[in-house]
Protein backbone atom coordinates (compact mmCIF):
# COMPACT_ATOMS: atom_id res chain seq x y z
CA UNK A 1 0.00 0.00 0.00
CA UNK A 2 1.63 3.14 -1.03
CA UNK A 3 1.53 5.82 1.75
CA UNK A 4 -1.19 8.52 1.74
CA UNK A 5 -3.69 5.88 0.02
CA UNK A 6 -6.81 5.60 2.22
CA UNK A 7 -7.68 2.29 2.98
CA UNK A 8 -11.57 1.24 2.81
CA UNK A 9 -13.10 -1.19 5.61
CA UNK A 10 -14.12 -4.89 3.83
CA UNK A 11 -17.56 -5.36 3.68
CA UNK A 12 -18.41 -7.56 6.55
CA UNK A 13 -15.27 -5.20 9.01
CA UNK A 14 -17.11 -3.48 11.86
CA UNK A 15 -14.73 -0.76 14.28
CA UNK A 16 -15.33 -2.10 17.52
CA UNK A 17 -13.01 0.72 19.43
CA UNK A 18 -11.73 3.72 18.27
CA UNK A 19 -9.08 6.25 20.19
CA UNK A 20 -7.14 9.31 19.64
CA UNK A 21 -3.48 8.51 20.56
CA UNK A 22 -0.07 10.21 20.41
CA UNK A 23 3.32 8.72 19.78
CA UNK A 24 5.22 7.87 23.11
CA UNK A 25 7.08 11.02 24.39
CA UNK A 26 4.54 13.12 22.96
CA UNK A 27 3.15 14.69 26.10
CA UNK A 28 6.45 15.37 28.22
CA UNK A 29 7.95 16.55 24.96
CA UNK A 30 4.91 19.20 24.29
CA UNK A 31 5.47 20.31 28.25
CA UNK A 32 9.26 20.82 27.58
CA UNK A 33 8.56 22.38 24.37
CA UNK A 34 6.19 24.96 26.28
CA UNK A 35 9.08 26.85 27.34
CA UNK A 36 11.28 26.15 24.57
CA UNK A 37 12.27 28.73 21.48
CA UNK A 38 10.92 26.08 18.62
CA UNK A 39 8.90 23.99 20.70
CA UNK A 40 7.29 22.81 17.02
CA UNK A 41 10.14 21.60 15.92
CA UNK A 42 11.11 20.00 19.09
CA UNK A 43 8.21 17.77 18.67
CA UNK A 44 8.85 16.96 15.36
CA UNK A 45 12.09 15.76 16.13
CA UNK A 46 11.00 13.38 19.46
CA UNK A 47 8.48 11.74 17.00
CA UNK A 48 10.64 11.31 14.09
CA UNK A 49 12.81 9.17 16.30
CA UNK A 50 9.97 7.44 17.67
CA UNK A 51 8.13 6.72 14.27
CA UNK A 52 11.51 5.46 13.00
CA UNK A 53 11.42 3.01 15.42
CA UNK A 54 8.14 2.17 15.24
CA UNK A 55 8.10 1.34 11.54
CA UNK A 56 11.08 -0.65 11.84
CA UNK A 57 9.14 -2.68 14.70
CA UNK A 58 6.28 -3.41 12.28
CA UNK A 59 4.04 -0.27 13.18
CA UNK A 60 2.51 1.41 10.57
CA UNK A 61 3.15 5.06 9.38
CA UNK A 62 1.07 7.66 11.58
CA UNK A 63 1.47 10.99 11.91
CA UNK A 64 1.88 12.42 15.42
CA UNK A 65 -1.38 12.52 16.54
CA UNK A 66 -3.55 9.89 15.30
CA UNK A 67 -6.55 8.17 15.67
CA UNK A 68 -6.46 4.15 16.35
CA UNK A 69 -9.60 2.01 15.82
CA UNK A 70 -9.73 -2.08 15.67
CA UNK A 71 -11.48 -4.02 13.40
CA UNK A 72 -11.68 -7.85 14.22
CA UNK A 73 -8.94 -8.02 11.68
CA UNK A 74 -6.61 -5.31 12.19
CA UNK A 75 -5.83 -2.32 13.81
CA UNK A 76 -6.00 0.61 12.01
CA UNK A 77 -4.07 4.23 12.05
CA UNK A 78 -4.80 7.47 10.57
CA UNK A 79 -5.27 11.29 11.15
CA UNK A 80 -7.84 13.56 12.84
CA UNK A 81 -10.25 15.24 10.11
CA UNK A 82 -9.77 19.17 10.51
CA UNK A 83 -12.60 19.00 12.70
CA UNK A 84 -10.53 16.68 15.18
CA UNK A 85 -12.93 13.49 15.03
CA UNK A 86 -11.90 10.30 13.80
CA UNK A 87 -11.31 9.66 9.66
CA UNK A 88 -14.20 7.90 8.46
CA UNK A 89 -11.38 5.92 6.19
CA UNK A 90 -7.68 4.96 8.07
CA UNK A 91 -4.61 5.26 6.10
CA UNK A 92 -2.53 1.80 7.93
CA UNK A 93 -3.06 -0.68 9.47
CA UNK A 94 -1.51 -3.69 11.16
CA UNK A 95 -2.78 -7.45 10.69
CA UNK A 96 -4.32 -8.36 14.25
CA UNK A 97 -2.37 -11.42 14.22
CA UNK A 98 0.83 -9.74 14.54
CA UNK A 99 -0.34 -8.36 17.40
CA UNK A 100 0.69 -10.81 20.37
CA UNK A 101 -0.04 -8.60 23.55
CA UNK A 102 -1.34 -5.50 24.49
CA UNK A 103 -1.37 -3.61 28.06
CA UNK A 104 -1.79 0.09 29.53
CA UNK A 105 -0.51 1.78 31.84
CA UNK A 106 -1.32 5.32 33.84
CA UNK A 107 1.13 7.66 34.70
CA UNK A 108 -1.61 10.63 36.10
CA UNK A 109 -3.63 11.46 33.12
CA UNK A 110 -1.12 9.75 30.48
CA UNK A 111 -2.37 6.72 29.69
CA UNK A 112 0.65 4.55 28.07
CA UNK A 113 -0.13 1.55 25.70
CA UNK A 114 2.30 -0.71 24.51
CA UNK A 115 1.65 -3.47 21.47
CA UNK A 116 3.99 -6.30 21.53
CA UNK A 117 4.57 -8.07 18.13
CA UNK A 118 4.69 -11.77 17.72
CA UNK A 119 8.32 -11.12 16.46
CA UNK A 120 9.10 -9.66 19.54
CA UNK A 121 8.81 -5.88 18.87
CA UNK A 122 7.71 -3.24 21.08
CA UNK A 123 5.68 0.11 20.17
CA UNK A 124 4.14 2.56 22.76
CA UNK A 125 1.56 5.22 21.65
CA UNK A 126 0.17 7.69 24.92
CA UNK A 127 -3.19 9.35 25.52
CA UNK A 128 -4.05 11.91 27.80
CA UNK A 129 -7.32 11.01 29.69
CA UNK A 130 -7.10 7.87 27.93
CA UNK A 131 -10.67 6.56 28.76
CA UNK A 132 -11.25 5.47 25.29
CA UNK A 133 -7.57 4.44 24.77
CA UNK A 134 -8.00 1.83 27.35
CA UNK A 135 -11.54 0.61 26.57
CA UNK A 136 -9.97 -0.32 22.62
CA UNK A 137 -6.45 -1.89 24.68
CA UNK A 138 -9.75 -4.18 26.60
CA UNK A 139 -10.85 -4.77 22.80
CA UNK A 140 -7.60 -5.82 21.22
CA UNK A 141 -6.19 -8.44 24.62
CA UNK A 142 -10.34 -10.17 24.14
CA UNK A 143 -10.02 -10.42 20.43
CA UNK A 144 -5.96 -11.85 21.14
CA UNK A 145 -7.59 -14.13 23.81
CA UNK A 146 -10.14 -15.23 21.40
CA UNK A 147 -7.68 -16.59 19.07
Amino acid sequence: MARGERLELEPDEEILAVARASFRGAAATSTRATFALGSGRMRMRAFDVWHDAAIASGFPHVPPDMYVAVSPRRVLCGKRTVWGRAPARYSSAVDLGAVAQIAYTRHGLVTGVAFGFTHGAIVEVEAIRGRRLRHLVDVVADLIARK
